[in-house]
């Protein structure tokens, strides 16, 4: 009996020492081509739900989007480089794990946790948790979190909307879908190695706390989970968003030089036949911020 007491005072101790721990830093790395206009409204939200830092490499925009963020720069948000000539990790045919890497090398030290998704992504806290570093506390014995997709469509939207993401479009991926499999990663930085061959996942110091798991605390060493994880939080990917909004996407092509055609944007549609509602109060509270920001 005696040792069952000491255990559960030995327990309640760790929990209070958890509650009672600071909230882990965040930030987002990303690399980021001719993605201006919805570069704003993807850093205002992820600021809103705690994210303290943005590492944006521009990776060849015309014009550099430095003016578009440039408020968000000297305000210390934001850290903005601009490289069009970036070697390629060997494997890939793109920049963006090559800048991965970069992001973890020159400034990992500075945060408990860094995030690695892209400007069509989305991290939306599904549980009631008030903020991603507040969710993140919960990982920090870990490797770190990979968030499961939840993919967007059109929702039939020919021009682009005048509001944001979050508020125009609500046809998604039935929650087991394949699509949602994928996952992105935000890494412990303490125990991230480095990128791997792809944007989804990252290698790891071969050490049983540093392990990445997804948001039932269930091992994910791959790109791809077994089944996906959505009832804490999820990462909601504007696949395609309009059509006007796609054919852009297809003139830039993508970070790992892959090259998307019409016929991406038709098998999303197709498989994004359920109601996802969720972001619809964000995308209204975030285009209200956006507007007051805009008129000061």
């Amino acid at each position: 009996m005696h040792s069952v007491l000491l255990a559960l005072v030995a327990l309640l101790a760790a929990a209070a020492a958890q509650a009672d721990a600071p909230l882990p830093s965040v930030a987002i790395c990303v690399a980021i081509k001719d993605q201006a206009p919805d570069v704003r409204e993807w850093i205002y939200y992820h600021r809103a739900i705690g994210v303290d830092k943005f590492y944006i490499w521009d990776t060849g925009s015309k014009p550099p989007m430095l003016n578009a963020i440039k408020d968000f720069v000297h305000e210390g948000l934001v850290h903005y480089e601009f490289d069009d000539k970036v070697r390629p990790k060997a494997g890939t045919h793109g920049p963006q794990v090559a800048l991965y890497d970069r992001c973890l090398r020159r400034w990992g030290k500075a945060h408990t946790f860094m995030a690695f998704i892209d400007t069509d992504e989305f991290v939306l806290l599904r549980d009631g948790t008030p903020t991603l570093p507040a969710l993140l506390k919960d990982y920090v014995g870990h490797g770190g979190l990979v968030v499961n997709w939840e993919v967007f469509g059109s929702g039939g939207l020919v021009l682009r909307p005048k509001g944001n993401s979050m508020m125009s479009y609500w046809r998604c991926s039935p929650p087991n879908h394949p699509e949602n499999t994928h996952v992105k990663s935000i890494v412990r930085c303490a125990c991230a190695v480095e990128s791997s061959t792809d944007p989804h996942h990252f290698l790891y110091k071969p050490n049983p706390e540093c392990m990445p798991v997804n948001s039932r605390h269930e091992l994910v060493l791959g790109p791809k989970s077994p089944e996906p994880a959505l009832e804490r939080v999820a990462l909601y990917h504007y696949a395609v968003k309009s059509l006007d909004d796609f054919k852009q996407k297809m003139a830039r092509g993508s970070g790992m030089g892959n090259l998307k055609t019409i016929a991406f944007l038709e098998y999303t549609d197709n498989f994004t036949d359920a109601y996802c509602p969720d972001a619809l109060d964000w995308g209204l509270q975030l285009n209200t911020l956006m507007a007051l920001q805009s008129a000061l």
